[in-house]
């Protein structure tokens, strides 16, 4: 395979596992003089061909127009649109803009910052040069223009994805550039300037979901909504994303206004003083299997549920003797609904047969369906970010990942090929190779287990790449307790947070 072929490859998977960004925004504000008019333009751009295309803008505009609506918005809403579309919008939103108007903008969809200056792409561009981006897309600065007659406005850019235009020329970068904020004016994007952002795994794109949370809370300061989303997209997405906001705004506004203006709990996570975490707390300082099932009566579906339900499973297993160098483990038997939380991505069964497998691994910027054969041995993983898809990547002889019945001492190592079907279709060869060196008691956030600890390594027999790493199996939670892996200089660590497993 030639240097370009692989390097564009390269790149094509790295856009891939980073993700196309579909978050976003909105917010509504209820001030104590209330303005004579609101207006939103709300659009969501998902149908770009090929492998711009996205899934969740649609879905996040259509959701967005609802609930502005429901706060008393004027709303003009606007989903796959081409750029003559987009413009007429734009001057529609425009003209309806009187002194004293309350406006939102809010865009979902690709964006792109060239030489510092921030453009939104119509489903119709077609940018092949630096040059032609200005007559393709739509400069935000456009946009910051029609709102000058406004009381207060708002800007809402869920535009901060990586996406396939950006990096044609020189000029081109990730994300979107800052903007500093007109008078009266706040600009709030789903991601830090010039980074990019994680698509969501339902509906909604990570950002808009906790916004469309954060925004119905009664009596909070629109700022203070936009620091709650941030603190739980940040939590939520392990620190990758960062949401981010410009703001020259004057007073207080609101997008729920409340009689008492007091603190109210969060959607996502408990307030300190709600009564759910409250009950957590009791129940995690007695640490007794009455107390965890107590607290999934009163909420079945709480923040802590699945953890809650792990410490029962934990805490009523019988006594067991140490485990022997000599015991053999078996290939484990897996249920549909079965689930591993890790502090990086959430691991679910969605189908169980005699033939295999097929798992879903979420992670906070992409999702991938993994097939195995009946062995747990991997058939072949494939990406789900874009509503077309992602890389395929399928497996000869199928990958051993682990090998039953493991016992210590037990090594084993295969050759197997790869390929590759993105754009192109690329051949790999490879080798694993893998080790049961002994039992190790682990101590993660799920609990204390007895795991086989199984040491590994990959190397590209066809080129020179390669990484390395270990496995903590543990057979009470039919999965892996721990896991390093070791590559391109970097240790990537992951433990089991709570789990989930269906009954025999």
């Amino acid at each position: 395979m030639t240097p370009i072929l692989r390097t564009l490859l390269a790149f094509c998977m790295v856009l891939v596992t980073s993700g196309f960004v579909f978050a976003q925004a909105e917010r509504n504000i209820s001030t104590s003089a209330l303005s004579d008019k609101r207006i939103a333009l709300v659009i969501g751009n998902a149908a770009y061909p090929g492998m711009g295309a996205l899934k969740n803008p649609v879905n996040d505009a259509k959701d967005i127009a609802a609930k502005l609506r429901r706060m008393g918005f004027e709303v003009i809403v606007r989903t796959d649109s081409r750029q003559k579309e987009m413009l007429r919008s734009l001057t529609e939103f425009g003209d309806r803009i009187r002194p004293g108007s309350e406006v939102l903008f809010f865009y979902a969809g690709h964006g792109m910052q060239v030489r510092g200056k921030n453009y939104l792409i119509p489903i119709d561009a077609e940018i092949r040069t630096e040059s032609a981006v200005s007559s393709e897309a739509i400069d935000v600065d456009q946009l910051l223009d029609k709102l000058a007659p406004a009381r207060l406005s708002m800007v809402i850019l869920d535009a901060c994805r990586n996406n396939p235009f950006e990096r044609r020329f020189r000029g081109g970068g990730q994300g979107l550039a800052s903007i500093n904020a007109p008078t009266g004016t706040l600009i709030a994007y789903s991601t830090a300037p010039g980074k990019v952002a994680a698509d969501g795994e339902g509906r909604n794109g990570l950002y808009t979901q906790e916004l469309l949370a954060a925004m119905s809370i009664p009596g909070i300061k629109v700022e203070d909504v936009f620091k709650r989303v941030r603190a739980n997209v940040v939590r939520i997405s392990g620190e990758t994303q960062v949401p981010w906001e410009s703001s020259s705004m004057t007073g207080d506004f609101y997008f729920s206004p409340a009689a008492n203006q007091g603190a109210t709990a969060s959607s996502v996570a408990p307030a300190t003083n709600s009564p759910e975490l409250a009950f957590w707390n009791s129940a995690e300082r007695s640490d007794t299997v009455g107390d965890y099932e107590a607290y999934l009566k009163r909420f079945p579906d709480g923040i802590f549920s699945d953890l809650a339900k792990s410490r029962v499973v934990l805490l009523k297993r019988p006594a067991a003797a140490p485990p022997s160098d000599r015991e053999l483990i078996v290939s484990p038997k897996l249920h549909v609904g079965d689930r591993w939380t890790y502090n990086d991505f959430t691991q679910t069964v969605e189908q169980a047969g005699e033939q295999g497998f097929v798992l879903k691994q979420a992670h906070s910027s992409t999702t991938t369906l993994m097939r195995t054969n009946a062995d747990g041995h991997l058939l072949s993983t494939e990406s789900l970010m874009t509503s077309g898809g992602g890389p395929k990547v399928s497996y000869a002889p199928a990958l051993p990942i682990l090998k039953y019945p493991l016992k210590v001492g037990a090594a084993w190592r295969e050759p197997y090929q790869t390929k590759t079907e993105f754009i192109f279709t690329i051949n790999d060869s490879w080798e694993y190779e893998g080790k049961v060196t002994g039992w190790e008691s682990v101590r993660v956030p799920a609990g204390t287990f007895e795991a086989l600890r199984i040491d590994w390594s990959i190397r590209q027999t066809s080129g020179s790449g390669g990484h390395s790493g270990t496995y903590w199996y543990a057979p009470e939670v039919k999965g892996w307790a721990r896991t390093l892996t070791h590559a391109r200089g970097k240790t990537i660590t992951s433990e089991l947070q709570s789990f989930v497993l269906q009954p025999d």
